[in-house]
């Protein structure tokens, strides 16, 4: 499999995993970035596994929050 299509497939995992907690907690994505103090479209990139450092350190703050494992990075 190439490279880049196994980074799709993570950042797509990533996803999965964010939304099932969230499901789990009853939360919206909404009610996430609030609780964040972030705007919608922020969380959205981190959710969606994007890459940058701002990304990845919403998701460090995501996992203990949604009582997730942080092995997804």
């Amino acid at each position: 499999m190439p490279i880049e299509e196994r980074l799709d497939d993570a950042s797509h995992q990533i996803e999965i995993e964010i939304k099932t907690a969230l499901m789990k907690k009853g939360w919206t994505q909404a009610e996430l970035a609030r609780r964040l103090n972030i705007n919608r479209q922020q969380l959205n990139q981190a959710i969606k596994g994007n890459n940058s450092k701002r990304a990845k350190e919403i998701r460090e703050i995501i996992y203990p929050l949604l009582n997730m494992e942080n092995n997804n990075e």
